[in-house]
This record gives structure tokens, C-alpha cells and sequence, in this order.
């Protein structure tokens, strides 16, 4: 025992000094270059957790510059087994952030992957507004369903293996859906389930919901309930940590129990409210928590410190195994659009920098505009077009040059501003 523990960690010590001898390598190839090319630092995870359904825990991030200088490059989702072993796959990049401009888009948040769909919710966040959106990753494209700016979003989707698909949501007021939403006309669908209640947590479990209140409630209500009041939710328990916390960061279910998740670790009661049975999980930071797709068996859960864990939640026991801990492919990567052994090619695209020194190469369409924009003056030398991340025309122009004033309609000049009067 004692000849294979010196061994593990010889074989750890070759792994990290071999680890090292790589990422200064890298650093070597790509500093010449940088800020166009750069030696991928640690992984920087984003919120959120989902499970495919097949074995394998998913969650987002992006590489850090090994040069220091924060992030760099494409966001991406990533999975790992559940069983364990560290072994790190990318699934696909991300594609659609503008980090610089008045079309400021940039990813921060992943909500849920339905495996029967293969489908992808994400957070984005849009000019500081934080859109919940689908991510199509096909098409790469930004695929927007509720804006929830200002509002105590909290998403909540019938299990993968529900033969009727149901999505819930709180708000001010719980709402509910006999669908997955895919656009922003779904909310105008949504009906009122129960009026005013604001929650932090929010499950369904069949034709019930069970949900945790800023309050520290525990309570359960129903899918059926249609504008019900709050006082017609039934309260199971109350717990006095989850109401001194300044916020829950993961609710989920098992097939006996419910846990929440906070700067704490993860706690849990019966179902049934049953004070006497609390179990406390694990007892660190975790922002994030998600379970298998069967009976819960396990909690997979996300650290402050973007670790990736699993917690057995049968047994006296706990059982918690490391998953993923953040670390470096020493990877050397161009910029955003760039390619090239020294990173520098822009083929028929337009080189913008964001206020960090950093550059993207953009595609010029077929009129020679960029896709993406930071600013007006990158649209071309005129005042008829805009920038909100894409070049626009102004309200009322159209045309391949912006100039075009409606049907008959008038420019009219304003200190060197056109604006476009129709009669």
C-alpha cells in the first residue's frame, strides 16, 4: 500500500511538471503573437450544471490567457463522465458574443440541457439586460425566449422522461406552459398558476411543484392551480439557514427528497417536510447543482472555485468524488476569427479591438459590412447607418446604402443627423 501511494504521487508529480514544461512551451509559441494569439490559462466555468442523460455532467466556460490578461477567445460547452476520471471533452464553441460596443452580448449562464431534444438554454447578457435564450448550436445561432431583465427569473422543466412536456417559471407569480418555450411569444402563452409568489427555487415533480422562498419556505403546490393565491401553497417546512442566505444557488429533487444548495454546501428534507430526517451533503461554496436523470442518486454540484463534484445522496455516507478541477489544455488558440500559424489571417473580414486590446476578425457580407460591428464608423462613412452589434439602418431608412426614406418620405437634417418624415 505504502510502495503504491509513493507511486500515485510520483506519477502525479511527472504529471504536473510535464503539465508545466507544455503550458511554458505554449507560452513560448503564442506570446509573440499575442494579443492575436494566446496559451490557454486554466478554464473559467460559468454557472450551471446539466446532465445528458447518457453518463456525462455538462457545463460551459471559457480558457483564461495563460498571459494573464483574463479571458480569451469562444465560450464552450463542455461534459465530463459522471463515474469520474477528469476526462475533459468539448462539445462545441459558443459563437455570437460582441464584447465591445453598443451590441454588447456576451455569455454568462448555463440553465438546462434537455437530452431528448438536444437542446441548449443559456443566459446571455445583452447590453446589461440578461436574455434567457436557446443556443443553437447547428446553426450557431442566439436564439432569444424571455427577456429577464429585472425580474426573479427562475426556470423549472418537466423531467426528460415525461411524456407531456411542461415548463414553469417564477417571476412575481409563478407561471406555467404545456411546452418547452422557444420564442418570446411563449410568455404571452404562459398562464398564471399562483399570483404574487416570488420564489429562489422552483422543481416540478409530476402534476406537483415544490419550491424555496427568499423567506426560507419549503412549499408545494400545483400544476393544475390555476390564478390561485399564495396562501393556497402548502408550507412543509421552513429553515432557518436558507432564509439567512443571501441566496440559494441550486434547488433539485430526488425520488424522497429535496435539496437546496448555498454558500454553505447542499442541504435537504423529506418531501414531506419531515424536519427530523434534515440531511446536510457536503458543507462548501457551491453555485451550482443539478441530479441524474433517474432517481437522484447522485447530486453533481459546482464550487466557487469551479470544481466539479458528485455526492452520493443514498446512504449514511455521502460519497463526494472530483469530477473536473479547472485546469489548462496548453492549447495555444488564435483570436476570435483568426487563423493561421501565426494567428494573423483575416480573410475577407474586418479586424475590430474591444477596449481590453483584444482582437476579433468579423466576415464582410456581400455590401463589404461587417457582421459584426463595434461601432458606427465600421458600417462605412455615413450617417444613415447605425451600430447595435450589426449595421442597421436608422428608423425609416432601408436600402443597400441606408437612404432610402420610405414611400415618398422626406430627410429631414438635424445639426448633421437625418431623420426620415413620411406624410
Amino acid at each position: 500500500m505504502k510502495k503504491l501511494k509513493i507511486l500515485s504521487i510520483f506519477i502525479l508529480s511527472l504529471a504536473i511538471v510535464i503539465g508545466l514544461v507544455y503550458s511554458r512551451q505554449c507560452d513560448d509559441k503564442c506570446k509573440q503573437g499575442y494579443p492575436y494569439s494566446s496559451c490557454n490559462g486554466n478554464l473559467n466555468l460559468y454557472r450551471g450544471l446539466g446532465y445528458d442523460g447518457n453518463g456525462n455532467v455538462i457545463f460551459s466556460g471559457k480558457y483564461n490567457s495563460s498571459q494573464g490578461n483574463g479571458e480569451f477567445g469562444l465560450p464552450s460547452i463542455f461534459s465530463v463522465p459522471s463515474s469520474g476520471g477528469c476526462q475533459l471533452t468539448k462539445r462545441f464553441d459558443i459563437f455570437g458574443e460582441i464584447l465591445d460596443g453598443p451590441g454588447y452580448t456576451a455569455f454568462d449562464y448555463f440553465y438546462k440541457y434537455l437530452p431528448q431534444l438536444n437542446r441548449y438554454y443559456v443566459r446571455f447578457n445583452q447590453r446589461g439586460s440578461p436574455i434567457f435564450s436557446i443556443y443553437n448550436q447547428e446553426t450557431n445561432v442566439i436564439e432569444p425566449v424571455f427577456n429577464i431583465f429585472n425580474t426573479p427569473f427562475v426556470p423549472a422543466f418537466s423531467k426528460a422522461n415525461d411524456s407531456n412536456a411542461y415548463f414553469a417559471y417564477g417571476g412575481y407569480g409563478i407561471y406555467g406552459l404545456n411546452k418547452y418555450p422557444t420564442d418570446r411569444s411563449d410568455a404571452q402563452q404562459a398562464k398564471l398558476l399562483y399570483q404574487s409568489q416570488i420564489v429562489n427555487g422552483l422543481e416540478i415533480d409530476g402534476d406537483d411543484m415544490y419550491m424555496t422562498t427568499y423567506q426560507g419556505q419549503f412549499l408545494k403546490g400545483s400544476l393544475n392551480c390555476s390564478n390561485c393565491t399564495k396562501d393556497q401553497l402548502q408550507l412543509l417546512v421552513t429553515d432557518s439557514e436558507l432564509a439567512s442566505a443571501n441566496s440559494i444557488s441550486g434547488f433539485v429533487l430526488t425520488s424522497d427528497y429535496m435539496y437546496f444548495s448555498y454558500s454553505g454546501g447542499i442541504k435537504g428534507y423529506p418531501k414531506n417536510g419531515d424536519s427530523s430526517r434534515v440531511r446536510k451533503l457536503v458543507a462548501e461554496n457551491v453555485v451550482a447543482m443539478t441530479t441524474d436523470s433517474g432517481a437522484g442518486d447522485f447530486i453533481f454540484y459546482q464550487t466557487d472555485s469551479g470544481v466539479v463534484k458528485s455526492v452520493s445522496t443514498t446512504g449514511n455516507h455521502p460519497q463526494v468524488t472530483i469530477l473536473y478541477t479547472p485546469v489548462s489544455d496548453n492549447q495555444c488558440q488564435c483570436a476570435v476569427g483568426f487563423k493561421g500559424d501565426d494567428c494573423k489571417q483575416c480573410d475577407n473580414g474586418m479586424i475590430l479591438w474591444d477596449s481590453n486590446g483584444i482582437p476579433m476578425c468579423t466576415p464582410l457580407n456581400a455590401l463589404g459590412k461587417p457582421k459584426t460591428c463595434y461601432a458606427a464608423y465600421q458600417c462605412g462613412s455615413t450617417p444613415f447607418i447605425i451600430c447595435n452589434g450589426t449595421c442597421s439602418c436608422l428608423p425609416g431608412f432601408s436600402g443597400n446604402d441606408c437612404t432610402l426614406c420610405g414611400n415618398g418620405g422626406e430627410i429631414v437634417w438635424n445639426q448633421g443627423y437625418p431623420s426620415c418624415a413620411t406624410h
